[in-house]
């Protein structure tokens, strides 16, 4: 039975989906039953579905891909930040370091 209806498919799909595949289903034929075109139809509608499934689902692999971009330009803003800070922190402590010597005495305390 299974057998049978591919080997009908195999047949007809191909004019069927070409001509058919704007939506508005005028083609018609002795051949192809109304059984046969109830399967083609619902073929063509799931192939329709998954088209679009696979384009949301591209959106979604955009979007997850941007959101992973942010978190690693955010991270880099971070390691920037800390590092900043580090390189703040040694120059006030040569600065100061050097007025220790000069006999200007200051301090910074956390």
């Amino acid at each position: 039975m299974l057998e049978h209806i591919i080997s009908e498919w195999i047949r007809c799909i191909d004019i069927y989906y070409v001509i058919n595949s704007d939506g508005n289903y005028q083609f018609k034929s002795n051949e192809i039953d109304d059984q046969l075109e109830n399967d083609m139809l619902e073929f063509v509608e799931a192939n329709k579905a998954l088209v679009q499934e696979q384009a949301n689902t591209s959106n979604i692999q955009n979007d997850m891909l941007e959101a992973l971009a942010q978190d690693q330009a955010n991270t880099s803003i971070i390691q920037s930040h800390s590092q900043a800070y580090y390189t703040s922190r040694k120059l006030t402590e040569f600065f100061f370091q050097d007025k220790k010597s000069e006999g200007l005495e200051f301090e910074i305390k956390d």
